[in-house]
């Protein structure tokens, strides 16, 4: 039995208690991808997915559900050491930044009075500043709000480390680039962060009826799909060709 790991839908990174900020991943695809390699006796499939993204429809798949990226990598972690994991699609839309802290315009520049405005010291200021409380909610009557943000860990790279012998596919996004632009990246993707194969996108092609995707190997060479079910079946097919390969 082989344990493959599908990741999908969007992150949620909270603001307050009730507020976050999230992108348009639907998990749709992840969904797709799920379906197909469940549809395998030889396959366990573990679907990581933010909870209002699409499900699978087969009853054999395990589903966990995450909101942020730190959840995210909780739950990688986790997985990766309960049971050996052979296969990674790792096609949730992960954010790139968290909320640090929470102002206003009038709070910072008290705050900022003594004369400094290096960056250091709007970063101190911003925290000192910080109107959040826990589990708490904003005022709607707060008069410019000021959100700092910070990066997030990078999830990818870590499953090479959490699943050495995994068989790893990313995903990259871009929009409106030329079709080399996007392959070129896609590589540097796959090379920076111990991929097998990248599906690579771009917005513009992607639409409710059209997916355009190109899934692409160390070598650069790349196998090109027209839709999400063609997308996954592609993926699908791979990923357990490679797997059988590696037996």
């Amino acid at each position: 039995m082989k344990n493959v790991l599908v990741t999908a839908g969007g992150t949620s990174e909270p603001i307050d208690g009730v507020r976050s900020i999230t992108n348009t991943g639907t998990g749709r695809l992840g969904s797709l991808i799920a379906d197909e390699l469940a549809a395998s006796e030889d396959m366990r499939v573990i679907y990581v997915c933010s909870e209002n993204a699409v499900r699978p429809r087969s009853g054999r798949v395990e589903k966990v559900a995450i909101k942020s990226v730190y959840d995210l990598q909780d739950a990688v972690r986790r997985l990766c050491s309960e049971r050996r994991i052979d296969a990674v699609i790792h096609s949730m839309a992960v954010s790139d930044y968290t909320v640090r802290a929470v102002s206003t315009a009038a709070a910072l520049a008290a705050a900022l009075g003594d004369g400094r405005s290096d960056a250091d010291a709007v970063l101190r200021a911003m925290e000192k500043t910080d109107v959040r409380r826990a589990e708490g909610k904003l005022s709607s009557g707060m008069t410019d709000p000021l959100i700092l943000l910070e990066r997030t860990p990078k999830v990818l790279p870590q499953f090479r480390e959490l699943a050495p012998d995994a068989v790893i596919v990313g995903f990259k996004l871009l929009s409106n680039v030329t079709k080399d632009d996007l392959l070129d990246t896609a590589l540097r993707l796959l090379q920076n962060n111990g991929c097998d194969y990248v599906l690579a996108n771009d917005a513009a092609e992607v639409s409710s009826e059209r997916h355009v995707g190109y899934l692409l190997d160390g070598e650069r060479r790349y196998v090109r799909y027209e839709t999400k079910r063609d997308i996954a079946k592609g993926i699908a097919e791979t990923v357990t060709k490679e797997m059988q390969r590696r037996q």
